[in-house]
């Protein structure tokens, strides 16, 4: 006799057709449980990205979203975002969700922890366990969040993270560097290492623009960022280092892939700086479509601000990179740095020091067979904990 499916309950702020890690999680579960979506309308990172379009089913998992207020580029809408989804997920969810049954629920939260109070009360009326899946660290993440109203609120947020903790079953955190914040030794019981995994995304063929291509198909040496335009990825820093290269008279096309609160700044910033032929926006590109790109590229760029919380951060751009598998140049130190010198996967240089990482970049720059030898070199290594069956298999061990 079959055994029966168990019903899993992923709770998000953010899913499909916005482009985060849970999206992959959901179609790995969905092979072996009957997996079902509780979150918002879609509206990272911008809601008119999403205009008309109601996604209420991904494959065949159906998606149960609650109504939110839209957020743009301000951060009075992204407060409002939050708050609005923190009233109607927990209201209208246990509506929507009403004569169903789960077994498991899951919570992905990156930002903010205030989603797993709405797992927390669905957990008791579906009476069922739950795990949080910790990518942002509350309340730590406030001392350099943007908007700053949330840092007078710690002391607040530090009460609702307790109260989360002490009821979810499960604590998984994305790094291990996250483990020294949780002070809590009752918590500390529950933690569990479930870190993002090397995209396991299909890339398909797309048409490229006509200027686009011109720039991709040139014999420049090209340097991509892809992914958030925001305030936690240090572009002032890459601003200095492409000077550096400029009064240097190296030309480099350092290409951005991804839109942000930040981008309308760092656009004014390289004109200001005279970089106009050193940056090109392209603005966002599907996931699926990213590799049509990544494949015209000599490395890819990475960057997060120095501070104790990110250096014990993963940022999930870098299991992004390793499947686009090209070389990475990455501003980070901390558990990133330790994985990429591991890895053997790319560069690391301290954020202060732009004259090191001009005088790496310029190595592979004037001699490309430096790069090819690299390349080699990192196809050699093993990245066992960061494949997905892995952490799905880990997820199923929890759920049984």
């Amino acid at each position: 006799m079959e055994k029966k499916r168990k019903n899993v309950l992923i709770i998000s702020h953010y899913f499909w057709p916005e482009d985060f890690k849970i999206n992959e999680l959901a179609l790995g579960l969905n092979k072996y449980y009957n997996v079902s979506i509780l979150t918002g309308y879609p509206s990272y990172p911008n809601k008119k990205v999403f205009k008309n379009l109601r996604y209420s089913k991904y494959k065949n998992i159906e998606i149960f979203r609650v109504p939110v207020l839209k957020r743009n580029l301000t951060n009075l809408s992204i407060f409002f975002n939050y708050l609005s989804f923190l009233i109607f997920l927990p209201l209208y969810g246990l509506y929507l969700l009403r004569g169903k049954s789960f077994d498991f629920i899951f919570v992905y939260q990156p930002s903010p922890i205030t989603v797993g109070l709405s797992g927390i009360l669905i957990k008791y009326f579906k009476k069922c366990k739950m795990a949080i899946w910790v990518n942002d660290l509350w309340p730590d993440t406030l001392d350099y969040i943007n908007p700053k109203i949330f840092r007078y609120l710690k002391s607040i947020f530090n009460h609702i993270t307790n109260l989360i903790y002490n009821y979810s079953d499960h604590i998984l955190i994305q790094s291990k560097g996250f483990k020294k914040f949780i002070k809590n030794k009752d918590h500390k019981k529950k933690l569990i290492f479930f870190p993002n995994w090397i995209d396991t995304t299909n890339y398909e063929k797309t048409q490229i623009n006509k200027k686009n291509k011109t720039i991709l198909n040139n014999k420049i040496f090209k340097i991509m960022y892809i992914g958030n335009i925001g305030y936690s990825q240090e572009f002032d820093g890459i601003i200095k280092f492409l000077k550096l290269l400029k009064i240097q008279k190296i030309l480099i096309n350092f290409i951005v892939i991804g839109e942000g609160r930040k981008k309308k700044y760092v656009k004014q910033s390289v004109k200001d700086f005279g970089l106009q032929n050193y940056v090109y926006f392209f603005g966002r590109v599907k996931k699926e479509f990213i590799k049509n790109y990544s494949d015209y590229t000599d490395m890819l760029f990475m960057s997060l601000k120095k501070n104790k919380l990110f250096d014990s951060t993963i940022p999930a751009k870098l299991q992004t990179y390793l499947s686009l598998q090209k070389p990475i140049i990455a501003f980070n130190s901390g558990e990133t740095e330790k994985i990429i010198q591991d890895l053997q996967c790319g560069l690391t240089v301290n954020k202060k020091n732009y004259n090191k990482a001009f005088k790496n970049i310029r190595k592979y720059i004037k001699d490309k067979k430096l790069l090819i030898k690299f390349n080699k070199k990192r196809k050699q290594k093993k990245y066992n904990k960061f494949i997905f069956e892995k952490v799905v298999t880990d997820l199923k061990i929890l759920i049984g």
